[in-house]
């Protein structure tokens, strides 16, 4: 399991957030983000964070991302995310209320092409609604490159 922290000592080079209507995503509402790369020298992670209350019925989620990027290059990725440990208590950050839970979508990850980038995001658990999703956000951040080499 990856749960990745943004870094204060990282440059967030992107970072925007999408509330769901009504605390709740239902499996067809897509969420989309769109950032522009300029700099493909660089190396960055790229990450989510879902901030969910106690209305939310799971311990995991399952996500289909959709990434195309400039020059017609597309990809997509099938994750789950864990929110809660195996005895019921909720990942991330938070209170009694409400959690912000952070996962590390792609480490060290050199993008190919500048320009602009489409992230389309849905849900893919079996119900048509989750309740209790308030918001999902997505990150870019240049990657600690003196980190990850002391790790491997």
């Amino acid at each position: 399991m990856l749960i990745g922290l943004v870094s204060c000592n990282q440059s967030l080079v992107f970072e925007e957030n999408r509330e769901m209507a009504h605390g709740s995503w239902h499996k067809d509402s897509l969420v989309v983000f769109n950032p522009v790369i300029e700099d493909t020298s660089k190396v960055f992670n790229l990450g989510f964070s879902l901030k969910h209350n106690n209305d939310y019925s799971y311990s995991n989620l399952w996500l289909f991302v959709e990434v195309n990027g400039p020059g017609g290059h597309q990809q997509t990725d099938t994750m789950e995310f864990f929110l809660a440990e195996p005895d019921g208590r909720w990942l991330g950050k938070g209170n009694d209320k409400t959690r912000v839970a952070n996962w590390l979508y792609k480490p060290g990850v050199k993008l190919r092409q500048p320009g602009a980038y489409s992230f389309i995001v849905h849900q893919g658990m079996r119900r048509d609604l989750l309740e209790g999703v308030l918001s999902l956000s997505m990150w870019i951040e240049e990657a600690d490159l003196k980190e990850n080499s002391e790790s491997n």
